[in-house]
């Protein structure tokens, strides 16, 4: 079957990395690192996996970071190579081991990637794991899979883009009614949902959120289906994304970084700072703000608008960033961090981060929004990967692949 992956060559992801930063498009060319690949399915590791057809698997941001090699060398020693890329898969049971438990051939599903210690087969679990952490464990280098931290990063298990892949029965989620273009979007909104879960607004918070990509515009969804009735402002660089984030309940939106100035500077005790040799920045800002971007120049936005005792939470998958950090110590700013796996406490009751966002999206479906804007075979990779990185130009939001279309 065919299958989208990276090889990691060093002289090509350096070159990459140097060469994407003017023209992207290059990533995806003879001296990238991705290939459309023709490869033997993988084994079932054991009775307890399956092997999913896929449906629909996006592109992620984490994705766009590896192929155009913007991502940190500090994954580095849980990776290994080739892998094939899909990580946000909905998809059909093909194939169920002999303890496959309840997942039977033709059930639709929503797959939660992340591969820790109980798909790897390991006892006693890691710390993380035992406290429901899942995300956090500790040996996503060892197992019966091996190397690779998830579903798309993983040799052992291949990847959504591919027409198929495997799973272990614990991370499928059933998909019931739910519409695969809005299907297709569990995983981002499980983890702008747990960073809402883990961050949430205190009644006395302003909140803003930057960036109106897929990540923001369902971080607005996450804060709505959670009960926050306040104010959520936005900064959505496009005008379609302006539109959808307004559709999704943010509010005030702005259009750039002086309008977002601005609005915090007109905040009740607000004051406005302009320093000779260091960047404009607000006192009295935003208590609570998402950065959903992960760039250089949102995190600086970022640092320069929440106010003194705010809370600054990385939604996005920020890397190697320079800063200046002085804001952080000098105002008491806390900065969280938010990986989108694990157990959470939900309406009552400890679940799954994906049961909970599956629950929520079956009660208000998404569909709205219209968020799944571009969808491709795998033979046009070059051409769905090139629209991922043109926002601007294809005004793309989630663009996913069909490989069994």
């Amino acid at each position: 079957m065919h299958a989208i992956r990276f090889h990691y060559r060093p002289v090509n992801y350096l070159w990459i990395r140097y060469a994407a930063r003017r023209r992207p498009a290059l990533a995806v060319g003879p001296s990238g690192c991705i290939r459309l690949d023709e490869v033997e399915p993988p084994a079932l590791p054991g009775p307890e996996w399956l092997r999913i057809e896929t449906t629909l698997s996006g592109i992620c941001g984490s994705d766009i970071s590896a192929v155009t090699a913007h991502d940190s060398f500090t994954l580095e020693p849980f990776g290994a190579f080739p892998f094939t890329f899909g990580h946000e898969n909905i998809g059909r049971v093909i194939e169920a081991g002999s303890a496959a438990g309840e997942w039977t051939v033709g059930d639709r599903v929503a797959v939660n990637p992340m591969l820790s210690c109980v798909q790897r087969g390991l006892e006693p679990v890691c710390a993380p794991c035992a406290r429901g952490e899942y995300g956090l464990c500790r040996r996503t280098d060892a197992g019966i899979v091996g190397k690779g931290p998830m579903i798309g990063y993983s040799p052992a298990t291949g990847g959504g883009w591919s027409p198929s892949f495997l799973a272990h029965r614990t991370q499928l989620h059933p998909l019931g009614s739910l519409n695969d273009d809005v299907a297709v979007l569990t995983d981002p909104f499980a983890a702008t949902l747990r960073a809402v879960l883990l961050n949430p607004p205190a009644p006395d918070d302003t909140v803003l959120i930057i960036g109106a990509g897929t990540i923001g515009v369902l971080l607005v969804k996450a804060l709505r289906l959670t009960g926050w009735t306040g104010p959520v402002a936005v900064v959505a660089r496009y005008g379609f994304q302006r539109q959808m984030a307004e559709r999704a309940g943010a509010g005030p939106i702005f259009g750039g970084r002086d309008e977002a100035f601005a609005w915090a500077a007109s905040l009740p005790e607000a004051r406005d700072y302009r320093p000779t040799l260091a960047p404009r920045f607000i006192e009295g800002g935003p208590s609570l703000v998402y950065d959903t971007v992960g760039s250089e120049g949102s995190l600086g936005q970022a640092l320069a608008l929440v106010r003194e005792n705010g809370r600054l939470v990385l939604v996005g998958s920020a890397a190697k960033l320079a800063a200046d950090w002085t804001r952080v110590w000098y105002r008491q700013i806390t900065i969280s961090g938010v990986f989108a796996y694990g157990l959470m406490p939900f309406e009552g009751r400890r679940m799954d981060i994906y049961e909970a966002a599956l629950q929520l999206m079956h009660r208000d479906g998404l569909g709205e929004l219209g968020m799944l804007t571009h969808v491709y075979p795998l033979v046009d990779y070059r051409t769905a990967i090139t629209t991922a990185l043109d926002k601007r130009g294809q005004s793309s939001v989630k663009v996913a692949f069909r490989p069994n279309g």
